[in-house]
């Protein structure tokens, strides 16, 4: 008597089992995709405008790979193993990679203040749009102020609410001189210079700080990249270049710089030896534009940064109403 039939599944040939894991697939190769396109992005940086716009988004490629590695080891439940094995282990690297660039800025660096200390305020005006009560109250915990993006409409509103009064020495919109990026001190300033010829006023000064010595400070604002024509990385590289030249004494770059950390202009200024104060302070993940938007800030384009010879105890985030950025309130001392 012949046996029985015994029921079987789909064999492992068959279509069913071939085509059921494509849709997961398809996915881990599609969400790879962007993350890797960061990755060779942080890799090679761009210097051409277009692509440095992407490149605003690398940090987020991080996020890309979490996403990836979990589509991907899904799909090792199904055949085609190998394929899935493949995209996960790419994620995974990908994800170790961006990690090891992230993981920094929430670890404070342990470099110890040698000095009392003294505060930087830095923030984009939008144009002149930023509220003067509200930048007039946030400004009252600073020492040193550095504004962009000023127009002389601002600069007379906060000179009426008594802003002089706290900041008496400037470099940049004092005297009947009016400029679109401005450093406001309660310090004497010396030796104020424009930084070239650049889009936006750039300044460089020194800051006579009573503890913590004379203090060299770039006030920032490169052309972002909308602004054509190559002046974004030609800006930066005019800007990497009067860095170096002030790194024989301790020195603060603070200002709007439109880019993220992860662009090539922002790398050249790390191996130059300044450090975001965002990373000795292990502040984390600080975005600060947009900020006039009814989703939170997405981009951290905003930056301090210091030489060996400084370090900062504190640094957050301030918000001005009328503005498109975050301000950054900076403490900062001489490094031990």
């Amino acid at each position: 008597m012949p046996a029985p039939a015994v029921a079987r599944g789909p064999a492992a040939n068959s279509p069913t089992r071939r085509r059921a894991p494509r849709p997961l697939l398809v996915a881990g190769i599609a969400c790879l995709v962007p993350p890797l396109i960061g990755t060779v992005l942080r890799l090679v940086p761009p210097r051409d405008d277009a692509t440095a716009l992407l490149a605003s988004f690398i940090p987020y490629a991080l996020l890309g790979y979490v996403v990836a590695a979990v589509v991907s080891a899904v799909a090792l439940v199904w055949p085609r193993r190998r394929v899935a094995a493949v995209l996960t282990l790419v994620s995974l690297l990908g994800l170790s990679l961006h990690t090891a660039w992230t993981v920094p800025f929430f670890v404070p660096d342990g470099r110890v203040a040698a000095s009392p200390t003294f505060t930087l305020l830095s923030l984009n005006l939008y144009k002149g749009r930023a509220d003067p009560d509200q930048l007039v109250a946030q400004g009252s915990a600073a020492d040193v102020v550095v504004l962009v993006e000023a127009t002389p409409d601002a600069l007379a509103d906060l000179a009426a609410r008594g802003w002089l009064d706290r900041f008496p020495y400037a470099a940049g919109g004092a005297d009947g001189v009016q400029s679109d990026t401005a450093v406001y001190s309660r310090y004497p300033l010396r030796d104020s210079e424009l930084l070239g010829t650049t889009s936006f006023q750039q300044w460089v000064t020194t800051v006579e700080t009573p503890d913590a010595g004379a203090v060299r400070l770039m006030a920032v604002h490169p052309c972002n990249p909308y602004c054509g024509r190559g002046l974004w990385a030609s800006e930066h590289a005019a800007l990497a270049r009067v860095a170096a030249a002030n790194l024989d004494q301790p020195l603060v770059v603070a200002g709007d710089f439109n880019a993220v950390d992860d662009h090539g202009p922002m790398l050249d200024l790390h191996r130059l030896g300044l450090e975001s104060a965002t990373d000795l302070v292990g502040a984390g993940w600080l975005p600060t534009y947009p900020a006039n938007r009814p989703f939170p800030p997405l981009l951290p384009i905003d930056h301090v940064l210091v030489d060996d010879q400084l370090t900062a105890t504190s640094i957050r985030r301030v918000r001005v109403a009328g503005t498109d950025h975050l301000g950054l309130l900076t403490t900062l001392a001489r490094a031990g």
